[in-house]
């Protein structure tokens, strides 16, 4: 009687094994965790301007100041410039770039061109100047900075209207006649010494125009700082 109860109880033990679901096996170690949503800040393109930039009445505007301050431009803050569909949120009155090189006459303009104008001078016009011609710069020689004007085909305003950009007639030297943009015989020192500050202007302006680019431009260097979709830049 005892043999046959033990055998019943097997029989009923393995059937309940049978009914019940297996243990689901532990996760493979190899497994990554599912990925977690992250975080990142954009990039701003290089053609758009960051808000603190747009921002020229704040922090941009003073760090910018600042930096002029330390070059050692000589130059007054102004008030921001409207008049009509042209103005400068961030104008500065410059008179002097470092080394004493002065600016003529002096000239209206936004902050980041003076900035822009006092490194192309300080990296490409002097030392040129001193390769080509054993003098240093003693004047920068302006036609037009800020104006309230169109460009002159008359399609949109001139980056003048913005004191964006600047016309360069010429310079003035410490140990040599003044130098005008324009025509110099081929091989020159001062067509060499020209032709090497329109090159070097290219990197540190957004649009370069001088001699051999149009009919408009054969007597000076337009410099500006023009933003365009995709960091385009034109160099003539």
């Amino acid at each position: 009687m005892s043999s046959l109860i033990g055998v019943m109880l097997m029989l009923a033990s393995a059937a309940l094994a049978q009914d019940s679901a297996p243990p689901l096996p532990p996760p493979r170690p190899d497994r990554p965790a599912e990925p977690q949503p992250e975080w990142r800040a954009e990039k701003v393109p290089r053609n758009e301007t960051p808000l603190e930039k747009a921002d020229l009445g704040g922090d941009a505007k003073d760090a910018c100041l600042q930096r002029l301050a330390q070059l050692g431009l000589r130059f007054e803050s102004r008030p921001p410039v409207k008049e009509n569909s042209c103005g400068i949120e961030d104008p500065v009155l410059v008179s002097a770039l470092p080394d004493g090189v002065a600016v003529i006459p002096v000239s209206l303009m936004a902050c980041p061109v003076a900035e822009s104008i006092t490194r192309w001078m300080s990296e490409a016009v002097a030392p040129e100047a001193q390769r080509q011609f054993q003098s240093t710069p003693t004047k920068i020689l302006i036609g037009t900075s800020y104006q309230c004007r169109d460009q002159r085909n008359g399609q949109k305003p001139s980056e003048h209207a913005f004191g964006n950009g600047l016309d360069v007639m010429g310079f003035e030297f410490a140990k040599r006649s003044p130098l005008a943009i324009g025509s110099h015989t081929e091989g020159s020192s001062e067509a060499t010494f020209q032709e090497a500050i329109r090159k070097a202007a290219c990197p540190v302006f957004n649009t370069v125009l001088g001699p051999g680019s149009d009919a408009d431009h054969g007597d000076h260097l337009h410099l500006d700082l023009r933003q365009r979709k995709g960091d385009y830049r034109i160099c003539q």
